[in-house]
Parts: C-alpha cells; sequence; structure tokens
C-alpha cells in the first residue's frame, strides 16, 4: 500500500500511517550512519500551527530514533535558508497547508503566523471537480489531475491551451482543460492574498513597509506560472508590494533544515527521551 504520512503536514493520526512515519525516519536515520553511541539530533519542519495532537503523533513517531529535536516552521526554515531572516514574509504553498509567517531575525511566534487549508492537495480537488462538471463521465483521479496540475499550472494572462487525454465513459478523447487549470488556480489567490494582508495588518506599522516589500513565495504551489505577479496585483491596495519566488522551492524547507542543524546550539533542542 502507499501512504501519505504527512498529508496535511503533520503526522496521520493512525496507525498505519504513523508506522509508515516511523520507517521513513528509521531511513532517514540509516542514511546517515551514526555510530553505535552518538546522539541524534533532528530539526523538523511543520505548518505554523499544529495541534497538541499532531505534536504528541510527531514526538512517538521520532522517540526511540531521535534523542532531541527542535521543531521550526517551514516559512522559517526558507527564510534561513536563503538569508532573509532580517525582514520578510514568507508563504509556504505546500500540500497540504499554506503557511504565512513574518519573520524579523528569530523565530516567529504563534501571533507572527497564519496557516490555511488551501493549498496544493485542496487545488487538485478544485481542478478534478471543473474537469468533471465540464466533461460529463470522464474517469479521472487525483493522482492524474495532479500530473496535469504540475506540468501547466499558470495564472494571469490569456488562457491556454493545454491537452490531456480523458477517458470519457469507456472511451478516449483529447480535451483542453487549459481554462479549467487556470481557472481552478485563480481560485488560490484571494485566499494566499488575504492571509498577506492579515499578517502585514497586524504587524507594528513602522514594519509594515519591509514587510510589503520583502513577500516571498515557496513551496511546490510557488511552481504555478506567474503566481508572484498575480499575488501582488491580488495585494496592491495596500501599498507598494514586492513578491519573488525563491528558486528551487522544493529543496528549500530541507535545506533551510540542515543549516539550522548545523549552527544551532545544543540547548537549542528539546530531548524526547
Amino acid at each position: 500500500n502507499l501512504y501519505r504520512p504527512m498529508a496535511a503536514g503533520v503526522a496521520q493520526d493512525d496507525e498505519a500511517n504513523l508506522a509508515a512515519a516511523k520507517a521513513f525516519v528509521s531511513h532517514l536515520i540509516e542514511t546517515v550512519d551514526p555510530e553505535e553511541f552518538d546522539e541524534v539530533f533532528g530539526v523538523i519542519c511543520s505548518p505554523s500551527h499544529v495541534s497538541f495532537t499532531d505534536k504528541s503523533n510527531l514526538v512517538a513517531t521520532l522517540r526511540g530514533q531521535v534523542n532531541a529535536i527542535m521543531v521550526v516552521t517551514e516559512p522559517f526554515a526558507t527564510a534561513f535558508a536563503i538569508g532573509e531572516i532580517g525582514g520578510s514574509i514568507v508563504v509556504d504553498i505546500g500540500a497540504g497547508t499554506t503557511d504565512i509567517a513574518r519573520i524579523h531575525g528569530t523565530f516567529p511566534t504563534d501571533e507572527d503566523q497564519v496557516t490555511i487549508q488551501e493549498a496544493g492537495d485542496w487545488l487538485d480537488l478544485e481542478l478534478k471537480n471543473l474537469i468533471a462538471k465540464k466533461f460529463t463521465g470522464a474517469q479521472i483521479t487525483k493522482d492524474m489531475v495532479r500530473k496535469w496540475k504540475e506540468e501547466s499550472s499558470y495564472v494571469g494572462g490569456d488562457v491556454r491551451t493545454v491537452e490531456v487525454s480523458l477517458s470519457v465513459d469507456g472511451k478516449s478523447q483529447n480535451v483542453d482543460i487549459g481554462d479549467l487549470i487556470q481557472e481552478a488556480c485563480e481560485l488560490l489567490i484571494p485566499k494566499v492574498g488575504n492571509a498577506i494582508k492579515r499578517i502585514v495588518a497586524e504587524a507594528d506599522p513602522e514594519y509594515q513597509p519591509v514587510l510589503r516589500n520583502n513577500i516571498i513565495l515557496s513551496g511546490g504551489g510557488s511552481l504555478i506560472e506567474g503566481l508572484a505577479e498575480r499575488v501582488a496585483r491580488e495585494i496592491s491596495d495596500i501599498g507598494d508590494v514586492n513578491v519573488w519566488c525563491v528558486e528551487n522551492p522544493l529543496e528549500k524547507v530541507a535545506e533551510g533544515a540542515l543549516m539550522l542543524a548545523g549552527e544551532m546550539p545544543d540547548d537549542m533542542y528539546t530531548s524526547i527521551n
């Protein structure tokens, strides 16, 4: 069976997924190949807001394999990786959640962060529903839709032609879903825009211009073509803004975690054994 133990950004609360997560952690530690009496410290990146149950599941997954952990949010890990912890807003558009955080020199507090559920998986479902509505009888799966989205997603500009092969009532048909891809991706814009506006509005007013001029998009969702420009237009009513996407966004959280692991002192970690 195929499991997605971190489908919503945190360990899923059932035995099979927790076992899959624990097996993945074991694999990671094996690749590091620690000596028998080495202590293993782990930097864990999570969505901005996680519940007590989520934290308990996380510790249960790691206990017995890792001696101590440091949990940081995904936006902060991204900012650390690219050297932008001095003053920025990082928008991490992942699969299960979109996390938006004010970064100002230290670990963000709960008040500095917003998590919304509209992200990659949500977008897949919206696109799947649009396709099913337009092409009655189409036989499609989430994996098919995800592949089309990842290959051809875009916002803004003219409608593009995106031809795909569908099975409609058992018959193969080539259809154009370019308009539906754009429509689905556009649904994400006001969700992200409103969250960014909230993060700016709740900041110190003297600091707001700095934040407005350094809004960073990361995560897989930032690969949607035209996203930075489209988000900038969406939030232009709050003043001059500068929105940009990180390079290699799929790797940035992990890169930040590795850098933190190398630079943070031991007293920043919490023992879990």
